[in-house]
């Protein structure tokens, strides 16, 4: 499934396919299944409207009701530092994935906050 989203050639028929095998599968109820498909829609999005920029983010783990309790840490306010960065600053690609610091970021394996920017390279 890494191997298939992170394609740059990814198809939307890959996409659906993936939501209906990986439902099945996923021990959270669809939500990496779900976090997955978007960041690869992102980039199939961006292949087909090369004129736009369009880009996913994470907020990070941020303190909301919904998680009481799971351990996050940080205040909402945080969560809209990717947001900010992808709306007012140049960014230098189309169809990337921006972590919570705003820096770019991997979608085949977590890249925390303050470490060097994702390369690009797909290495599994």
């Amino acid at each position: 499934m890494k191997r298939l989203l992170c394609n740059p050639d990814v198809t939307m028929e890959d996409i659906d396919a993936t939501i209906k095998d990986g439902l099945q599968h996923d021990t959270m109820k669809g939500y990496g299944v779900s976090k997955a498909c978007l960041t690869a829609y992102t980039m199939l999005l961006a292949k087909q409207n090369p004129k736009l920029v369009i880009s996913c983010l994470s907020p990070g783990f941020i303190d909301t009701a919904i998680v009481a309790g799971f351990g996050s840490s940080k205040p909402p306010e945080e969560g809209t530092v990717a947001l900010r960065h992808c709306l007012f600053n140049e960014l230098g690609g189309n169809g990337w994935y921006y972590g919570s610091d705003a820096v770019r970021s991997p979608l085949h394996f977590m890249r925390n906050p303050g470490e060097p920017p994702y390369d690009g390279k797909v290495d599994f």
